[in-house]
């Protein structure tokens, strides 16, 4: 399963932070695709990276995106933030679970892989019961069906909403997507992916808590968090223009 980090200008060399803390947790073989506008500073290894053109802002997303997924052709990919740092091990089991799960029901839209689910999906129905955890659904009238909240996406369930052109803001509420007839779950007491927020509301500076997570409140050990933050301030001024 490829994955996809979709980043612009202004946060592309935070990309960075990502990439060494999702290495060190667990996700060093994945096949992941950075798709930016400007190449990144930084030594990014064995990720690759694909230029959607000029960053004009936020509000072209789909079109950005589209320049990618318009040849994209596998079934489904796990999308990353851009702006996120990894606070514990992937669950790699778990999801393989998604992932199956998804391939083997057609009518899956999209599976959130993070804990943020703890707290958006926690009043939602239960679909499936687990061994300590359970898999949520988001109702068809719910107004996040289509959050960019790192998840495994099936590919065409993607592109039925990217070609169909929207900005970052209003991309995730989106009328359309509303009782569309697809499946999007995710999960309660288990998570694929824990994370702590680098920024917010689009601010540089580091978010006080930045380190740790707001669902679970795992954090980053004393070495990684200073790895971090030598990563961020060495980028500030790239990050500034």
């Amino acid at each position: 399963m490829k994955v996809i980090v979709s980043t612009c200008d202004k946060y592309i060399n935070c990309v960075e932070a990502l990439k060494y803390t999702f290495d060190k947790n667990g996700g060093s073989d994945f096949d992941v695709t950075i798709l930016g506008f400007k190449e990144p500073n930084f030594d990014y290894g064995n990720w690759k990276f694909f230029s959607m053109g000029t960053d004009v802002g936020p509000q072209n997303l789909s079109n950005d995106l589209w320049t990618f997924f318009k040849d994209f052709d596998d079934e489904i990919f796990l999308w990353l933030n851009d702006d996120i740092v990894l606070v514990d091990g992937i669950d790699i089991e778990l999801l393989n679970e998604m992932k199956d799960m998804i391939l083997n029901n057609k009518s899956i839209g999209r599976i959130t892989a993070t804990s943020a689910t703890k707290n958006h999906y926690g009043n939602y129905p239960v679909y499936e019961v687990k061994d300590g955890y359970e898999y949520r659904e988001v109702p068809q009238n719910a107004e996040y069906r289509l959050s960019l909240n790192s998840s495994i996406w099936r590919t065409s369930y993607f592109k039925k909403y990217c070609q169909q052109g929207a900005g970052n803001w209003v991309w995730e509420t989106r009328s359309d997507a509303l009782n569309d007839g697809y499946t999007i779950l995710g999960t309660i007491g288990r998570y694929a992916i824990d994370f702590g927020h680098l920024f917010r509301f689009g601010n540089l500076h580091l978010s006080h808590n930045w380190y740790m997570s707001e669902y679970t409140n795992k954090t980053l050990s004393v070495e990684d968090k200073n790895k971090v933050e030598n990563i961020i301030n060495n980028n500030y001024n790239l990050l500034k223009k």
